[in-house]
């Protein structure tokens, strides 16, 4: 279980570029562990946990100090801490953050000059040898290796997040779809090489990475027989 201060100081984090390059500063008086107050020129912004739901408020210029009412709200997104982790946090800080380039009229960075430089994932030869075991950067390194046109989308992921978020890489960045493409025209050698690369994943992966070939992947198939029958032979 996650605690308030800690989902509230996560949040925070992520929003911290955007807060700063709308010239919002943090308000060091406030001391209620559920609030974090940004205050600049234009009026103050607040960012609230309470229960399950947060929420981005905002109170214009105007001088005085704002009771609850006053503040106008922003967004509201829903936190469960007794289920929460980072990358939860880090959604919500997204979300945030773009409500606030949209309200300030912040100009998003562009991926040149924001982008996060990859770490090196692990190597074929040290998996081979058995020193080492298939994690999903690695995956995701391996499989857009045999569909480049994927590889910005790869790199994108992981700049997002800051990490590599494989079950939306597959599910929304069209990892998937590759799949399903190369199942669907079932050209023997095409299929040679995904599975290929499926089986040796599956057998050299962390736990993560067998759930993900299993259930994210092929469980995209919806249990079509057709596709079935193609992966089985």
């Amino acid at each position: 279980m996650m605690n308030a201060k800690t989902a509230l100081d996560l949040i925070v984090k992520g929003m911290l570029p955007v807060l700063n390059a709308a010239n919002f500063s943090a308000v060091k008086e406030n001391a209620d562990d559920n609030i974090a107050l940004f205050a600049s020129d234009a009026g103050i912004i607040r960012i609230k946990l309470e229960l399950d739901r947060v929420a981005l408020q905002f109170y214009p210029e105007g001088g005085g100090v704002p009771d609850d009412g006053d503040y106008t709200q922003l967004a509201l997104s829903l936190l469960e801490l007794e289920e929460a982790n980072e990358r939860d946090c880090q959604y919500i800080a997204n979300d945030f953050a773009d409500m606030i380039r949209e309200r300030f009229r912040i100009k998003k960075k562009s991926a040149t000059t924001q982008a996060v430089k990859m770490p090196k994932s692990i190597s074929k030869t040290a998996i081979k040898n058995g020193d080492a075991y298939y994690d999903a950067l690695s995956f995701g390194n391996a499989f857009t290796a045999l569909y480049p046109e994927l590889r910005a989308a790869y790199k994108a992921n992981y700049e997002r997040y800051n990490e590599f978020l494989a079950e939306e890489f597959f599910l929304n960045d069209g990892g998937n779809e590759a799949v399903l493409q190369v199942i669907r025209q079932n050209d023997p050698a095409q299929m040679k090489r995904l599975f290929n690369l499926l089986n040796d994943v599956y057998e050299n992966g962390v736990n993560d990475v067998q759930s993900l070939v299993c259930v994210t992947i092929l469980g995209a198939l919806n249990n079509d027989e057709v596709l079935l029958a193609r992966c089985a032979d």
